[in-house]
């Protein structure tokens, strides 16, 4: 099949001039009420950058005169639109707008590059945001609650039995547990979201290298044995300057978006009804 690419530079441009001649007589133009649908050679380019973006060759004349009928179609469908007021009472055209407004408010108030000393003074404010939390490698033996008529006392009977094993045959005790048997480097956070703040909290105090328990969570009873354990600690500031310049970079961004917004806030008068939903609640 033959593409502009095959054809003389003279003939590409006839073409496209014949495309844009037959385009001409088919939009509805009507002086009279103003209604004129002008197609720029800037729209008609748009529209062939987009075709080669997506197939990755420039479209026949018969593609490109279909392509321009699907824009001038798309125009006078919108115009019809907006005369007839439909975008007035649409949530998702209201959003939309809203949503290209932002965009539109947060390209016009770049964020400069911060220097040295604000990155230092950044991450002194913020040194908690920066701190390694403890982790944890840890391995338990679960103790179904639902299977056993005295969890903690076969607990305390495994417990001996455990601590007396000198090899891995620990991992034969217990009952079947859905989840894993062993976790490596997991923060307290992580702890917490599998077996609940009170087994997070526990496992905090245990000391390293051997068997302690009972211990319940939310799935039943554990003996744990804590492998390894790393206490917090606070990062130099060369290891995490990158994400530290970011941090300062994106806060700078979202204040001069607020204070962008605010500029053109202040061009509406606000009025809130008084109702029980804007009221505060009674103390």
């Amino acid at each position: 099949m033959t593409t502009l690419r095959d054809l003389s530079p003279l003939a590409v441009f006839l073409l496209l001039g014949a495309a844009v001649f037959a385009l001409d007589r088919w939009v509805v133009t009507d002086t009279t009420e103003g209604h004129v649908i002008r197609v720029t050679e800037e729209q008609i380019a748009g529209v062939q950058e987009r075709w080669v973006a997506q197939w990755g060759r420039p479209p026949t004349p018969q593609e490109l005169e279909g392509l321009l009928d699907d824009t001038v179609r798309e125009e006078i469908l919108y115009r019809e639109a907006q005369r007839l007021g439909l975008d007035r009472d649409d949530a998702i055209v209201r959003r939309r707008l809203a949503q290209k407004m932002t965009f539109l408010l947060e390209d016009n108030t770049p964020a400069d590059s911060p220097s040295l000393q604000d990155v230092e003074a950044y991450y002194a404010d913020h040194a908690d945001r920066y701190r390694e939390p403890r982790r944890t490698t840890f391995g338990h033996i679960f103790v179904s609650d639902e299977r056993r008529s005295d969890p903690e006392g076969e607990a305390a009977t495994l417990l001996v039995v455990a601590r007396q094993s000198e090899t891995d045959d620990w991992r034969r005790l217990g009952d079947p547990f859905m989840l894993r048997r062993e976790y490596a480097d997991r923060t307290d956070q992580e702890i917490g979201e599998l077996f609940g703040a009170s087994f997070a909290a526990a496992l905090s105090q245990l000391s390293a290298g051997e068997w302690h328990g009972p211990i319940a969570s939310a799935y039943g009873t554990h003996l744990v044995r804590v492998n390894r354990r790393t206490e917090p600690r606070m990062p130099s500031l060369d290891a995490v300057r990158s994400q530290v310049t970011q941090d300062l970079i994106d806060e700078r961004r979202r204040e001069q978006n607020f204070e962008a917004f605010q500029v053109v806030r202040e061009r509406y008068e606000i009025h809130m009804p008084v109702s029980s939903a804007t009221q505060p609640p009674p103390p």
